[in-house]
Parts: structure tokens; sequence; C-alpha cells
């Protein structure tokens, strides 16, 4: 495999990887009761008005020039298929977002459910790292383990398509255990939904196509916040994955530190 990553277009992409209201979302997603800083008894009318306070500091902070490197078009290097869940957003990689991340975000970070906005940021955009992103504590991943016949038409039939990773699940050990084996095997799920479209990318060292989970409960013991890398263009036990080019401008503390796997 060519090395994939280079310049400082590998720097970012390197750091880059350092509301549903049913009850059984709304329990495993913070369900908005004042966790994890969630607004209590919030409004429409509180909402909208955060909405625009937000844009206007957003804009106090950002000077016209903010803006001169994208009026006529975008050039991000990471696209991103992420998880719609509220605790999961692009400041975890604390770098800036605007123009340098394309951000596709569905229930469960699914590729059959948005390949075509996918497709546009591989094909169409300078994008050099497609992103899986998982999340520690997906409530998708734990409705698709149980009885979801009693959700809306819409959600049964984003949840239909994780089927086939729940018939990797052996049914066997405690159900948390389970829960974030299921959330890696998802991942490794869609890496290779990717690998099947865009294979000839990877292949020609154009793409890197990465597996990660946000685990912000700190079950793959990285601690809180870490960004997980479980996969690599198909590869995913963690020895492997230490040892892969795409890599190579990561120091080895800064590898252990963010490879690992709870399914391996």
């Amino acid at each position: 495999m060519k090395k994939v990553l280079s310049g400082k277009l590998a720097t970012m992409a390197a750091c880059g990887l350092l509301a549903l209201a049913t009850p059984t979302f709304a329990a495993d997603h913070g369900g908005g009761h004042g966790h994890g800083g969630a607004v209590s008894a919030a409004t429409p009318q509180s909402t909208i008005k955060k909405v625009i306070h937000g844009n206007d500091a957003f804009r106090h902070t950002h000077a016209d020039n903010h803006f001169d490197a994208f009026q006529k078009g975008q050039s991000p290097a990471l696209t991103v298929i992420s998880c719609a869940d509220s605790r999961v957003h692009t400041q975890l990689f604390d770098f800036e977002p605007d123009n340098n991340i394309f951000i596709i975000r569905n229930v469960g970070n699914q590729i059959a459910n948005s390949e075509g906005s996918v497709d546009y940021g591989i094909h169409h955009l300078p994008t050099k790292v497609l992103l899986v992103m998982g999340h520690s504590s997906c409530g998708a991943v734990k409705a698709a383990m149980g009885d979801y016949s009693g959700e809306t038409s819409g959600i049964k039939a984003e949840l239909d398509t994780l089927k086939p990773v729940m018939e990797m699940d052996d049914q066997e050990g405690p159900f948390n255990d389970r829960w974030a084996q299921n959330v890696e095997r998802n991942v490794d799920f869609q890496v290779n939904k990717a690998l099947e479209l865009y294979g000839d990318k990877v292949e020609s060292g154009e793409l890197a196509v990465v597996g990660a989970v946000y685990d912000f409960n700190n079950l793959w013991g990285k601690g809180r916040g870490a960004l997980v890398v479980v996969n690599i263009n198909g590869v995913n036990h963690p020895q492997e994955i230490m040892n892969h080019p795409a890599l190579n401008e990561l120091s080895k503390a800064e590898i252990v530190t963010h490879v690992g796997s709870r399914a391996q």
C-alpha cells in the first residue's frame, strides 16, 4: 500500500484522527434532561434565541477575510461520515472545520443511507481521508440490537440497514460489552462498504479510509473524548494499524494513545 498522506494535508488529517424524540433514542442520547451540558426547560423561542446569538458571536470572532478562501468553492481534505448524535461534533478535532471538513451525518454513521453525499465528497472534492466515525453509547446500535418494531417507518428504515452488523453479534457476554463491540463492528462494516465503493482510490494511494470511535465514555480505555482508530483500509488488528503507513507522521506515543479495539 502506498503512503497515502503527505505534507500539510497529512498533518491536518492526522490531527483529525487524534433528537430523535422516541424513548429508545432519547434515553441513549442524553435525552435533553440537563445531562452533558444540555439546556434544561428549553422552548422553541429560547432555542432560536440561542441560535441567533451564537451566530452573532461567531461573526464577531471571525473577520471578513476568514471567508475569503472559500468564496468560490470548497477544498476539504477530510470527509467524515458521522452519527447524528448531538454529543458528536467537529470540535473534537480542535482545528477549524470551515473548508476543511466535509461532514455527513445520519443515524448510526452509515454509508448506505447517505451514499450520494459520500460519493460527492470522494469524487468531487479533494478528499484524502474518508473517516467513518462511530461513537460510544450509540443509541442507533443499541436500538438495532433490540425490538424497534414500534418506531416510525423512517427510523425503522434507517435501523434495518444495521441488520448485517447485528448478525455478527454472538449474543454472549454482558449487554454493555456487546453494545460497544457492535459499535466497533458497525465501523468495520462501513469501512468495508467504503472499500467496495472507493477501493480503486485506496489502491492508487489517493485515499485512506479510516474507521474510528469517538469515545466519550472511556470504554476503549484511551480516556474520555479520545478518537480511537479501529480500522485503516480494512486492517482492523491494533498492532497492524499501529504499523500502517497512513500513521507515519504520528509519533509512537500518539499512535498508542489513539489505536485500540473492543471487538478484536
